[in-house]
């Protein structure tokens, strides 16, 4: 890019920020277009808007997110309302043969720096690559699914398989290392393949979006559901690859003691993690253990020290001094010997949990699909100069779409009836 061309594009993000959103945040002046359900894509999308971005929400008219199939509790959708907060709800058939339906989209992706699709019949719809890449050369593309594109390699009737997060966490190798041995293999929650998947989603699409506006050359990511698990079992891939051996599955279990989920004395349980020596030594003298009676060397070094007597001998004693004292005493003492330690907090015990009061984490909004005020958790990562917020709750389906129609494309009320008529939105 030349400098006009960067001075230009400066002006142009400063003055689209502002269009439909309070501009706020690092990301103010982003414009990010999402399409798709539930969570791979559109929390991708979400994580954007709590940092500044406008993201505008596409749903299909008379439909909506499939999410809220889960349906409402006390006249709210849990899901939804979590997940869908600062988006602005656009509804549009987006079939590309409607000529109505192709100037809406494709005048949104011109409009925009950012495209994030999970839409499992996107070429049903004639939507491609090249059509997007034609009509906004800059604009980052981050396409979500569960086996990848083709196009970035891979086996297209595998790329072309169907996936939910379950499905994630089998095919990539993250289940195979979950739970006991011998015990059936758990499903990690909250759906945490769809949230790992959102999180590389939002990563690649930030990094293909500063690249964009250095070269003005915008790009295509491509981010697979299994991938994004896969990525995170590195240490346990070099150690098969060296040793031959698959990992066991040990629950619970550390490679060093004491590090492990105890029980206390008001009925509630504390973890506590020591990793190496000098932590291992401040965790006993907490405890008031002789570490010359109880060695590093000879009880928590390793399993093999863990499961001798004498390793077993003292995760007995620790036990033991867990159920003599409560929970919040086990946090004081341990925090102040800098020795990790945490009570585990149900969701109950987070909203009444001061530091987490204190850090915003815990924080009160509208539902505008529901009309209610309700709390749940806030933003995160936190800016010091350039905070994020929730400025709305989620939306009803379509509740932006005459907005976006009116600012963005200037359509007058005559021209938004007859799309409504025509069933285009």
């Amino acid at each position: 890019m030349t400098e006009k061309d960067k001075i230009k594009d400066k002006k142009e993000v400063k003055q689209r920020g502002s269009v439909l959103t309070p501009g706020f945040g690092p990301l103010r002046g982003v414009r990010v277009l999402s399409c798709g359900n539930v969570i791979g894509g559109p929390y991708a999308a979400q994580l954007l808007g709590e940092m500044g971005a406008e993201v505008i929400h596409i749903e299909r008219p008379g439909v909506g997110d499939m999410i809220k199939a889960e349906g409402r509790t006390n006249g709210v959708y849990p899901a939804w309302a979590a997940l869908a907060r600062n988006r602005l709800s656009v509804t549009l058939n987006m079939d590309m043969k409607n000529e109505d339906s192709r100037e809406i989209f494709l005048g949104l992706i011109k409009k925009c720096d950012i495209w994030v699709e999970n839409l499992v019949w996107i070429e049903k719809m004639g939507i491609t690559d090249e059509m997007i890449r034609e009509a906004n050369p800059k604009i980052v593309i981050v396409h979500v699914s569960g086996f990848g594109r083709p196009q970035f390699g891979g086996i297209p009737e595998v790329c072309d398989r169907p996936s939910f997060d379950v499905i994630g966490q089998a095919y990539s190798g993250f289940m195979s290392v979950q739970g006991e041995e011998g015990e059936m293999y758990p499903i990690t929650k909250p759906t945490l393949n769809d949230y790992h998947t959102a999180l590389f989603a939002a990563l690649g699409a930030l990094a293909a979006y500063i690249r964009a506006r250095r070269t003005g050359k915008g790009d295509v990511v491509d981010v697979a559901q299994f991938e994004a698990d896969a990525a995170l079992l590195g240490h346990f891939m070099v150690s098969y690859t060296v040793s031959g051996e698959l990992p066991k599955r040990t629950g619970n279990a550390f490679t060093n003691a004491p590090y492990d989920l105890y029980e206390t004395g008001d009925g509630r349980y504390v973890a506590m993690g020591t990793l190496g020596k000098p932590l291992y030594n401040r965790a006993l003298e907490v405890m008031g253990f002789d570490t010359e009676e109880y060695p590093f060397e000879e009880c928590g070094v390793d399993p093999a020290a863990m499961n001798s007597e004498l390793g077993k001998k003292l995760d007995m004693r620790i036990r033991g001094w867990m159920r003599g004292h409560t929970a919040a005493e086990i946090e004081e003492r341990f925090g102040k010997k800098r020795v990790p330690a945490s009570a585990v907090n149900t969701l109950a015990d987070l909203l009444e949990n001061d530091h987490f009061i204190a850090r915003g984490d815990a924080i009160k909004w509208k539902d505008e699909d529901s009309g209610k005020e309700i709390t749940g958790t806030g933003v995160m990562p936190k800016f010091l100069d350039n905070p994020g917020k929730v400025w709305r709750g989620a939306p009803k389906t379509g509740q932006d779409t005459e907005l976006v129609l009116k600012k963005v494309f200037g359509y007058d009320a005559a021209k938004i009836k007859q799309l409504r008529d025509d069933g285009v939105i």
